[in-house]
């Protein structure tokens, strides 16, 4: 299930950024696995050659130049997932994110967004999910992602839904503000 965390992630690469260093502490830490990509990553493919006129790549190209970094940080480790879960409430109460939405799924796994917000109603400066899987469930255990940069949460919420992220499905209803 980590690898497939992972793929989902790099997928999502063209939407999302940076992670706050309270949580660099899990890259290398044992039964965590991490993903963090850097703003020199997203500038390298901003400077792909697409010859689309296709819409929607065009799209993902913009995305992609305005995003800082990726950080991703996954466990099964209960005591990971207990050091997770207080370092989470701990940055949630000392920075500036408002909470965007909560889901709890039908197979038990909570799931928080908060943003940080942006130059405007559709835009984000910060993306930050916490996913708290079930013991009892074959899915992720504990999930951190922060994305950094200017995120325009349509197509983040388009790209996560259509590559099956958890609660991609929920962030597709949500617009900023509601």
């Amino acid at each position: 299930m980590k690898k497939l965390a992972i793929i989902l992630v790099l997928a999502v690469l063209p939407y999302v950024s940076n992670a706050q260093s309270n949580f660099d502490k899990y890259e290398n830490m044992k039964d965590v696995t991490s993903m963090v990509m850097t703003s020199k990553m997203f500038k390298l493919l901003s400077k792909i050659d697409f010859e689309s006129s296709d819409k929607e790549t065009q799209q993902y190209l913009n995305l992609v130049e305005n995003i800082n970094n990726i950080k991703v940080f996954v466990t099964d480790n209960k005591e990971v997932s207990q050091k997770m879960r207080s370092d989470v409430d701990s940055y949630l109460k000392n920075s500036s994110l408002d909470e965007l939405m909560r889901v709890k799924s039908d197979d038990g796994e909570n799931i928080k967004f908060y943003v940080k917000p942006g130059s405007s109603e559709d835009y984000v400066k910060e993306l930050f999910m916490y996913l708290e899987g079930n013991d009892n469930h074959d899915g992720p255990g504990t999930v951190i992602l922060t994305i950094t940069g200017n995120i325009d949460l349509k197509q983040v919420s388009k790209l996560a839904n259509d590559l099956n992220i958890p609660g991609g499905k929920e962030l597709k209803k949500v617009k900023k503000g509601n």
